[in-house]
């Protein structure tokens, strides 16, 4: 993480900083792609599983194999606790509010013990969420987050998702 006071946001401010991390995303796909390091692609298989396993067919004996027990979320959606509890309840009522939940992974890559994902998930708001009662309407939005994968379980989360829009799409308002 960059903070405020690196020498590159210093140098080239906010736009310049912003720029370089899109230009160093426009190369990284390649390089990861070119490695073929196993454990590499061992680590995109572990959060893959997590996404097919766990987030799309409720198989959550898996998301306690697949997840640390110290697992850290850095980012926690709501009033959930940042821990594997947190996850898991998150996980399990994103599950009951949209049944088909799933994830379309556009890009992952790989870099030591860290995956970084840019996905977008669909679902059909078939269940209460976040106090909205079910409006059959079909959902998208758009995650990029960053998993370290040790020992084939995921010890951390740090995430960024269009949590704002998915209310949008199932509000009342948007009609």
């Amino acid at each position: 993480m960059i903070s405020r006071t690196s020498p590159d946001t210093a140098q080239f401010g906010r736009r310049g900083l912003f720029l370089g991390l899109v230009a160093g995303m426009a190369v990284a796909p390649v390089a990861a792609q070119s490695a073929g390091d196993p454990k590499l692609d061992a680590n995109k298989a572990t959060v893959r599983r997590l996404l097919e396993g766990v987030q799309r067919d409720g198989d959550f004996a898996l998301f306690e194999q697949l997840s640390a027990a110290d697992y850290v979320d850095h980012t926690p959606f709501g009033d959930f606790p940042p821990n594997r509890d947190g996850t898991r309840a998150i996980y399990q009522g994103f599950r009951a509010a949209f049944p088909d939940w799933r994830a379309v992974i556009h890009r992952q890559i790989a870099e030591g013990d860290l995956v970084t994902t840019h996905k977008t998930y669909h679902g059909t708001h078939r269940g209460p969420f976040m106090g909205v009662a079910p409006t059959g309407r079909e959902t998208t939005f758009d995650v990029i987050d960053i998993m370290r994968v040790r020992n084939g379980q995921i010890t951390d989360h740090w995430g960024i998702g269009d949590g704002a829009g998915l209310m949008r799409q199932i509000t009342a308002a948007n009609r």
